[in-house]
């Protein structure tokens, strides 16, 4: 009782404890770029950028200890806010729309959440061999990864509850920390003070209006003084924010902040967002670099920073070396790939990147692409080269997937493509009453391809959108009106001013369903869902109540405001929900996670035709609507 009481006094936000039989270490990567460029396991950084090293957080499964109240490192666990705090309080209250001198003095107001840690054992040894549940004891000891994209607001810590709790199952976890604007700021390490202080190389041309170093894809020829000028706006707003540097004893730190952008369908919105995705797909490749080095023991995570730093002596811990065949990396297709938001919407280009490239190359069809995938990448997926009967397509998880970036003309012929292989995806309720992005969804969600929808893009004529999976003769590179494909992502309500009135002209004309009416829906939806033979699996699904916050770490956080603002009445069930649905699908998929908590009595519920509960159906027929049901409060 007097626990409780205290608990409920102390103002520091905490996490709950992972459900999963596992206890979870985590260690914070910064790693070099060069020698994964060197070594042809990676193309070179977008030439719009000059990003030195791949940042990310990595969670996964550790042994319990025996005395679980102390640590094998001193330091204990890791904090979930991460170093400099100060600078990251002050980006998010820019990031929410404060001044720069009143987002310097929030930042000195939350000294409490500073103190926030993660329930995870910082820098500890993995989950020796042997050491599995009894029901994998036969398998071999080589651990699932799961590669974790962040949406816009979003940085590798943000979504530690989600993706730790797979780590609790069993799963290694590599949580991308993107250097593209999306996060409310990010830190390089330099290990040179004299550092050059422009972001971009002089530059000799410009494609989709990112500009471009003579080593890229793009052509000087033909720019008119518009297209001139609209990509030396577009240089300046994007290194503006690239530019900011910060100084300690030993290197400087590059700050990366921000980038805003309007989320609305124009050129300028696409010449950002695409340089965006350049980025976000080369880093997402260099997560597959990495996790292949580590499996692999190579040489080329030399130079890597790590925190906790390992110590010296003979209880010291490898803390990369620890990792080494003991991941499954090597069959075709074995890493899940997810992401939310915008991290939903780059997990999407880039499989679909890296399986059609064959076919794109062998066409020409892709004039421009955004990522040209290194050929360890593509022999992963192809293991000929090719596309062909030995293919393996990874399955993917996508959370609230934001469309936006996808719908520009560059992008078109990849749009147009069906994602390869199977595919989880989980609306929040939020999205799911945001009907033009849900019918964007479940395009994504199509198991033949999409087509663009006249709504977006009305200049297409009736023979276009009929053709529309036919190779295209010429890409048009224009946009043609804005379009109410709007988010923001998740402080503080998740959602824009501007889509919340769309999303209450819903409500005035919301009626509640009968359960007999809930029912049927369900069915339609669950039927619509079902593969036939040689059909790739789709699921689809959103937990009622649930915000675009949900996914991430600040509904468990803080509930009242997800509460407030959101309508979540209950954040960690909204998330348990989610990691129960990941994990079932990874177990499906052959990967070996430990069974969900409550999957006890078997792993059909969450995807079963009688249902769960708060946990809803999604139909993936495009010209569906979403039912008419009453409204969260406060959404």
């Amino acid at each position: 009782m007097m626990s409780a009481i205290l608990s409920r006094l102390n103002p520091v936000p905490v996490f709950p404890a992972y459900k999963g039989p596992y206890a979870v270490g985590t260690i914070d990567l910064e790693l070099p770029v060069a020698p994964f460029v060197e070594g042809g396991l990676s193309p070179p950084c977008p030439s719009h950028a000059d990003i030195p090293t791949v940042q990310m957080r990595v969670f996964y499964p550790a042994k319990l200890k025996e005395d679980s109240a102390k640590y094998d490192r001193g330091d204990g666990n890791a904090n979930w806010v991460p170093s400099p705090r100060k600078e990251y309080f002050a980006a998010y209250a820019r990031f929410c729309g404060a001044g720069d001198w009143l987002a310097n003095v929030l930042s000195l107001l939350p000294r409490h959440v500073y103190h926030t840690k993660l329930p995870v054992l910082a820098g500890h040894k993995l989950l020796p061999e042997h050491s599995r549940l009894p029901e994998d004891e036969k398998s071999d000891n080589k651990l699932p990864v799961v590669i974790f994209s962040h949406g816009l607001g979003g940085t590798r810590n943000a979504y530690s509850y989600l993706t730790a709790s797979l780590a609790s199952y069993g799963a290694v976890v590599l949580c991308i920390e993107h250097r593209d604007g999306s996060a409310p700021v990010s830190f390089i390490r330099e290990s040179k003070i004299n550092a050059v202080d422009a972001p971009f190389s002089a530059t000799t041309a410009d494609a989709d209006g990112i500009p471009q170093t003579p080593s890229s894809s793009g052509s000087s020829d033909g720019e008119d003084e518009k297209g001139t000028a609209d990509a030396e706006a577009c240089r300046h707003k994007i290194a503006a924010r690239l530019r900011h540097r910060g100084h300690d004893k030993s290197h400087a730190n590059r700050h990366i902040n921000y980038i805003t952008q309007a989320h609305e369908i124009t050129e300028e919105t696409a010449r950002v967002r695409n340089g965006q995705l350049e980025i976000r797909l080369w880093e997402l490749g260099l997560a597959f670099a990495v996790v292949r080095s580590l499996n692999s023991g190579s040489s080329a995570t030399n130079g890597s920073h790590i925190s906790p730093s390992p110590k010296s002596g003979s209880g010291a811990v490898d803390l990369l070396g620890m990792f080494r065949d003991r991941l499954e990396v090597d069959s075709p297709g074995s890493i899940t790939w997810m992401g939310h938001s915008f991290g939903g919407a780059t997990i999407t280009q880039f499989l679909k990147s890296v399986w059609y490239h064959p076919e794109l190359a062998r066409t020409g069809e892709m004039k421009d692409p955004l990522y040209v995938p290194a050929e360890q990448l593509l022999k992963h997926f192809h293991p000929s080269g090719q596309i062909d009967k030995e293919s393996r397509p990874p399955p993917a998880v996508l959370l609230d997937i934001w469309c936006l970036p996808l719908l520009s003309d560059r992008n078109r012929p990849l749009w147009r493509r069906p994602l390869p292989g199977p595919v989880l995806g989980v609306l929040s309720w939020q999205f799911y009453k945001w009907k033009d992005n849900l019918r964007g969804f479940r395009h994504v969600m199509s198991r033949t391809g999409g087509t663009f929808e006249p709504a977006w893009f009305p200049d297409l004529s009736k023979s276009d959108v009929d053709t529309a999976n036919e190779p295209a003769t010429e890409p048009t590179h224009t946009f043609h009106r804005s379009a109410s494909l709007d988010v923001t992502p998740q402080l503080p309500t998740g959602i824009s001013p501007s889509d919340e009135s769309k999303i209450e002209e819903d409500d005035d004309e919301s009626v509640e369903e009968s359960p007999a009416e809930l029912a049927l829906h369900r069915t339609q939806s669950m039927a619509s869902q079902k593969s036939r033979p040689g059909e790739v699996d789709r699921k689809f699904f959103y937990p009622k109540n649930s915000a675009h916050m949900s996914q991430s770490d600040f509904g468990i956080l803080f509930p009242r405001s997800a509460r407030y603002f959101g309508g979540v009445n209950d954040s960690e069930g909204v998330l348990e929900m989610n990691i129960r649905a990941v994990t079932a699908f990874m177990r499906e998929r052959g990967l070996k996670v430990a069974p969900h908590v409550a999957e006890s009595g078997g792993e059909k519920g969450i995807f079963g035709e009688e249902g769960l509960e708060g946990w809803e159906a999604v139909g993936l027929d495009i010209e569906e609507e979403s039912p008419k049901v009453a409204p969260a409060s406060r959404l």
